[in-house]
């Protein structure tokens, strides 16, 4: 039998913060859905804010992304115009972010390092 409690999440997600020479990464890691999002907005909005230079966001560890998230780093990208850069791989992250219309705020890239060293 399950030991489920209705108010238990069951959704995880770590989010850390890196500031590197010119840039700040923020690498996410779990599932981002309606119950993780808040932590991941709690980090990701004030870095947008604080760090204009170049944000990074890391998705590539994140297994499982619902609208919620993809709310976030569209708001990310809004607080910081042309300097936020997500990094989605080539997979199953890309496409709903390309659905969302996220390449219009945001740069997607395939790569950490290919977001690092764009201009």
């Amino acid at each position: 039998m399950s030991t489920f409690q209705p108010n238990e999440p069951v959704a995880h997600v770590d989010v850390h913060v890196e500031h590197l020479p010119g840039a700040t990464l923020v690498r996410v890691a779990g599932e981002l859905d309606h119950l993780t999002a808040p932590a991941f907005e709690a980090v990701a909005l004030p870095a947008a804010r604080a760090y204009p230079q170049r944000l990074v966001i890391d998705l590539t560890e994140v297994s499982f992304l619902a609208s919620a998230g993809i709310a976030v780093v569209l708001a990310a990208g809004a607080e910081a115009p042309g300097k936020v850069h997500v990094v989605v791989g080539s997979g199953f992250m890309r496409r709903p972010l390309e659905i969302a219309g996220a390449g219009e705020v945001v740069r997607l890239c395939t790569t950490r390092e290919e977001a690092l060293a764009e201009a």
